[in-house]
């Protein structure tokens, strides 16, 4: 039986926002982006949610995530890159009975219940399952266990969890879910 978890990447300074905490900007769902990524995760029944924080915004992330009852971890060393955060947050699921996990970064937050259903749908014995628009990869995609081990020390290959994915055994999903494409890093994507 499949046990689904979710690691939300919130270390980011937001640099290209002007320097902001990306996971505490308003959703236009109501609520913030982290809001809406545990939300849409928990009713496709995620179990354990861990988020990855870091300076300069981790405390005001991680005072926000613990109202919403979700595991937080600290990447000391976001300056690192993604691949850093990516390694801190599969690190703390390997921890968790999780047979499976979205890597959803902060900055995606409108990918759909759609979406994680087809992935959920289409993964069967793959290592993961990635959502596709119009060609385009998406997020966020879902990772087996078997490579929870090799994501948490992504920071020792060359491009970082690329590397790792890229050998991966996956499934491109299509989908028509314009969320999971569209990522918010300027002021003009807002």
């Amino acid at each position: 039986m499949r046990s689904i978890g979710t690691v939300v990447l919130a270390a980011g300074a937001g640099t290209r926002l002007g320097g902001v905490a990306k996971a505490l900007l308003p959703s236009r769902h109501g609520g913030t982006f982290l809001d809406q990524i545990v939300a849409t995760a928990r009713e496709a029944g995620t179990r354990s949610i861990i988020v990855v924080v870091g300076p300069p915004w981790g405390a005001d992330v991680a005072a926000h995530a613990g109202t919403l009852g979700v595991g937080i971890v600290e990447n000391l060393e976001p300056e690192r890159g993604m691949a850093s955060s990516i390694a801190t947050g599969f690190a703390a699921m390997l921890e968790t009975d999780c047979t499976h996990a979205w890597l959803w970064p902060v900055d995606h937050p409108n990918a759909s219940l759609e979406t994680l259903h087809a992935l959920l749908a289409a993964i069967g014995s793959r290592d993961v399952a990635k959502p596709i628009v119009n060609g385009r990869g998406g997020h966020p995609p879902l990772i087996a266990r078997r490579v929870f081990e090799l994501l948490a020390g992504c920071t020792d290959s060359p491009n970082g969890a690329r590397d790792v994915l890229g050998v991966a055994d996956a499934i491109a999903v299509e989908v028509a879910d314009v969320g999971s494409i569209r990522d918010i890093d300027t002021p003009e994507d807002l």
